[in-house]
């Protein structure tokens, strides 16, 4: 018998849409209603998992010897780190940190650069909601993938009061976006920091005394400034494309402090943009379960955080780990090369609803998905907690199960 869902949750990207239909006979879906690729792809995977299969060395294996497998390499690590999670639900997440601190592992997520960031000089942001309603200039740095999705364009255009606006598009990947905004400044991402700097610098009235400022020509620099200053609401979306390279969380710093400064004449806000396939929710529930939103490791009993020590690319490229336990169905998003090609160094074990090839695969643990299969929750990439339902059977378990069966048989530590 068909059933028409309405308003599902659809976990396939950072915008988390929550105004999808479904249509489902209770064992699988039969049609979605929506026109984004990742949407359409994150629900074709619910027609795939029922056909993984547990492996140990490559070898099907029931499920009970696959996560006993994965205990006894628990059981013998000095060393172990939790990665993924990026589509992960609130209960796996949390449940992973549950896993952390009972085994004394390092976990941490691909944003731990914004948070390093933001943890050294505050974050001022909003909500998609008050984007839509409020803001009058809009600015996507590093973002181009976000402007150029139709879902999120819709998202704040439909059931608001029109708002004259200005788009305005930055960075190096512009060509995806160039016909919704409505103006462009192209820069290399070597040069935004300067460009952030330059930017502050005109904003206070310090005059340049005629010197070409770095990272952007004179012209786009006044014409921002007009713009700023003849704007209400100004929100900045920075994205992956910004967030990339060994500065990264300098120039997050930078734009936070130039959000700020900003506010002491008309609203401003930023919004960090994950990248595509992720959604934002690991540092939310990392940050209130430990008090860090990153880096956080448990090794001593308790959780410390250090984003220069504990990152997950920092750990594996200094070979500081000996096992490594991935979760979810975009596992190693995040990850350098280099931090990819050290896992062939160490046992790995993956549990998700997908299956990874990796060179020194362990054991894989498959599960279904949350939203799909079973309901939950899920952090938009605005910070805002969204439901999600489960609407069609299975015979796998979820990833928070899983992981619940993981820390019930791993030996408790020795009490003196």
């Amino acid at each position: 018998m068909k059933n028409v869902l309405e308003d599902v949750t659809c976990a396939g990207c950072c915008c988390v849409c929550d105004d999808i239909q479904v249509t489902t006979d209770g064992q699988q879906i039969l049609e979605v209603q929506t026109t984004c690729p990742q949407g359409q792809a994150w629900f074709k995977e619910s027609l795939q998992t029922e056909s993984l299969l547990p492996l140990i060395k490559g070898v099907e294996a029931s499920h009970a010897e696959a996560v006993t497998s994965a205990v006894g390499l628990i059981q013998k690590a000095q060393a172990p780190l939790i990665f993924g999670l990026a589509q992960s639900a609130t209960d796996a997440q949390r449940a992973a940190v549950g896993l952390a601190d009972q085994i004394g592992a390092t976990i941490d997520t691909g944003a731990s650069a914004a948070t390093r960031a933001l943890q050294q000089v505050g974050e001022a942001t909003c909500t998609l909601g008050e984007v839509r309603s409020r803001a009058d200039l809009i600015i996507y740095w590093g973002a181009d993938a976000l402007l150029a999705n139709h879902c999120h364009r819709q998202s704040l255009s439909s059931g608001a009061k029109e708002i004259p606006r200005t788009i305005l598009s930055m960075g190096i990947e512009l060509s995806r976006s160039s016909e919704f905004v409505d103006k462009t400044i192209s820069l290399e991402p070597q040069q935004e920091l300067e460009a952030i700097w330059n930017l502050r610098a005109v904003l206070k009235g310090v005059d340049l005394a005629g010197k070409q400022p770095t990272g952007i020509d004179e012209d786009s620099l006044q014409e921002l400034v007009a713009l700023i200053q003849q704007s209400k609401y100004v929100v900045f979306f920075y994205g992956p494309d910004f967030k990339q390279g060994p500065l990264s969380h300098r120039k997050i710093e930078a734009l936070s402090l130039l959000i700020q400064e900003i506010q002491a004449n008309r609203r401003c806000h930023g919004i960090s943009v994950p990248p595509a396939g992720e959604t934002k929710g690991l540092e939310n529930v990392l940050a209130w379960q430990t008090g860090y939103a990153a880096s956080v490791n448990f090794a001593s009993g308790y959780p410390r955080y250090s984003p220069g020590e504990y990152s997950a690319n920092a750990r594996l490229e200094q070979d500081e780990v000996d096992l490594c336990i991935l979760v979810g169905a975009n596992p190693l998003s995040g990850l350098t090369v280099n931090a990819q090609q050290r896992l062939a160094r160490i046992p790995v074990v993956l549990i998700g609803p997908a299956m990874v090839e990796l060179p020194n695969l362990h054991g894989f643990i498959p599960t279904a998905i949350s939203g799909i299969h079973f309901p939950g929750s899920i952090y938009r990439f605005d910070g805002t907690p969204l439901p999600l339902r489960g609407y069609v059977s299975t015979t796998l378990s979820s990833e928070a199960t899983v992981l619940a069966e993981i820390i019930s048989l791993v030996k408790q530590p020795a009490t003196h």
